[in-house]
C-alpha cells in the first residue's frame, strides 16, 4: 500500500537501530538526574503483553521510578505517563525523575505505546482484519474509530494486568492524551483521575472557518491541502516519508527540526533526542497507522473528546494543562469546562491550567513549572503558585488574576481570549 511507500532505499538493520534507540534512551533519561534525584533507582524493562501460546510476542517498554520516602508502607496511586504522536519515554527525560521527587511513595510510569518507541511492532493491517471491535456499550464511538482506539486500550489494559495494578492517574500529551480518555471510557473503575497535556482532538472542527481560510489561500496551498488530505486518507504518515529517505537526508531533517524546536535544550539533550527521534521512528511502521481513523487532517478527532469528557466515570476528575503558545486550542479544555460546570455544578471537576513560556512540548520547553502542576493535579489540584496563569469561562477572576472572558475576544498578552485584571 502507499502509506508503506513500497520501498526503503537503501537496506536497514533494524536491530541496530533499535540498539541505537536504547542508547539514546539511556543517555536522555541520566541527563535527567540532578542534584535532587541522583540516587533514586530507575528500572527499564519491557512488559510482555502477549496473548496466548499461539500469538506473536508484543512487550510495552516501560520507565519506573519511585521515591520512597520514611517508613510508609502503603502506596499512592501511581501515575502512567503516555507520550504523543512520533513520540517515546525519550521525550520525558526532564519529567519521570522530578515527578518521583514531587510525588513521594508513587510509582511513576512512562511507557512506548504498542507500535512507538521501544515497544513491539505488531502489523496495523493485521489487527484490523482480525480484530472485531468493541460492543457500543463499551464504546460511545463508531466501530472504525473505536477499533483504532483498541489498539493502544486493550494493550495499556493488559500491561496494567501484568503489572498486578489497580487504580492508575493517567497522565497524557497530545496522542497519548486523547488515548487516557478513551481508556478511562472502556475502563473507568481503573482509572483515579486524569492528566491532559495539550491534549490533541478535543473541539470540534469549525468547518465554515476552514472552508473560507482554504477559499483565500494561494492555489499552490490549496493544492497542497488536497494532497495532505488524499494521503493522509490512505494512512501515509511522516514517518513513511521518513523512511523512505536515505539515512543521512533524513537525520539532516530530524537535526533540524529538533534544534530548532528544542533550543532551550543543552547542546548534548538535543543531539541525544535527535537521535532518538531517527531511530524510535525509523523502524517499522506500525501504531502511527492507525492515527487517520482516529484524526482529521488539522489534528481534529473524529470523535471530539468534548463530547466524551463530561461523561466519563472518573472520580478524581479532569486537568488540561497547555502551554502559554500552544497550537493545540485551549479553548478545547475551557469548552470541556464549561460544560462539567453546568452538569455537575461547582467547578465540574474540571480544572484548566497553563504553563508560561512553552508550546506544546510543555514537558521539555518548561518541565519545571509542567512537573508542578502535574503534580498539583495528582494531588487534588487547588494549589496554585503566586503568578499562575488559570483559565476560565467566567466573567470574574481567580485568585492569580487571569481571567478568560467567554465569548469574547480580548487582545491580551500571550492568546486572544486572555487579559490581566
Amino acid at each position: 500500500m502507499l502509506k508503506y511507500f513500497g520501498f526503503h532505499p537503501e537496506p536497514i538493520n533494524q536491530m541496530a537501530i533499535y540498539h541505537a534507540g536504547k542508547q539514546y534512551e539511556s543517555q536522555l533519561l541520566e541527563s535527567g538526574r540532578t542534584s535532587k534525584n541522583r540516587d533514586m533507582k530507575m528500572d527499564v524493562y519491557d512488559v510482555d503483553i502477549s496473548q496466548g501460546q499461539n500469538t506473536t510476542k508484543d512487550w510495552i517498554h516501560t520507565v519506573e521510578v519511585m521515591n520512597k520516602k520514611g517508613n510508609k508502607k502503603s502506596e499512592s496511586t501511581p501515575v502512567v505517563i503516555l507520550h504523543g504522536y512520533g513520540n517515546g519515554i525519550g521525550y520525558l527525560f526532564k519529567n519521570l525523575l522530578p515527578l518521583a521527587s514531587l510525588l513521594p511513595n508513587r510509582k511513576i510510569f512512562g511507557l512506548d505505546m504498542l507500535g512507538f518507541g521501544l515497544s513491539s511492532r505488531p502489523s496495523w493491517d493485521s489487527y484490523m482484519k482480525t480484530t472485531s471491535p468493541p460492543p457500543p456499550t463499551l464504546s460511545p464511538v463508531p466501530p472504525t474509530i473505536s477499533l483504532a482506539e483498541s489498539w493502544f486500550v486493550d494493550s495499556l489494559e493488559r500491561w496494567r494486568s501484568s503489572q498486578g495494578l489497580g487504580k492508575l492517574v493517567l497522565a497524557g500529551h497530545s496522542l497519548g492524551g486523547y488515548l487516557a480518555v478513551a481508556y478511562a471510557e472502556r475502563y473507568p473503575e481503573r482509572v483515579e483521575r486524569i492528566v491532559l497535556l495539550s491534549p490533541v482532538g478535543v473541539p470540534h472542527p469549525d468547518e465554515e472557518k476552514s472552508k473560507e481560510k482554504i477559499k483565500s489561500a494561494p492555489l499552490r496551498f490549496r493544492m497542497l491541502i488536497k494532497t495532505v488530505r488524499f494521503f493522509w486518507g490512505l494512512g501515509c504518515t511522516p514517518m513513511s516519508v521518513l523512511r523512505s529517505l536515505p539515512s543521512s537526508r533524513g537525520k539532516k531533517l530530524v537535526d533540524g527540526y529538533v534544534y530548532n524546536r528544542l533550543r532551550g535544550l543543552s547542546d548534548e539533550d538535543k543531539e541525544s533526542l535527535a537521535g532518538y527521534f531517527f531511530s524510535i521512528n525509523t523502524l517499522p511502521g506500525s501504531g502511527e497507522y492507525c492515527l487517520h481513523e482516529i484524526l482529521k487532517v488539522g489534528a481534529y478527532a473524529r470523535a471530539p473528546l468534548v463530547d466524551r469528557i463530561p461523561n466519563l466515570r472518573v472520580g478524581g476528575g479532569v486537568g488540561f494543562v497547555y502551554g502559554s503558545h500552544d497550537w493545540m486550542d485551549v479553548d478545547g479544555g475551557l469548552q470541556v469546562q464549561e460544560v462539567m460546570e453546568a452538569s455537575k455544578g461547582g467547578d465540574g471537576g474540571c480544572e484548566v491550567r497553563v504553563v508560561e513560556g512553552a508550546g506544546h512540548l510543555l514537558m521539555l520547553e518548561n518541565p519545571e513549572e509542567t512537573n508542578r502542576i502535574i503534580a498539583e493535579l495528582v494531588g487534588g489540584g487547588g494549589k496554585r503558585k503566586k503568578g499562575d496563569r488559570s483559565w476560565r469561562h467566567h466573567g470574574q477572576a481567580d485568585k492569580t488574576g487571569w481571567v478568560r472572558m467567554k465569548g469574547e475576544e480580548i487582545g491580551g498578552e500571550g492568546k486572544t481570549g486572555e487579559t490581566r485584571v
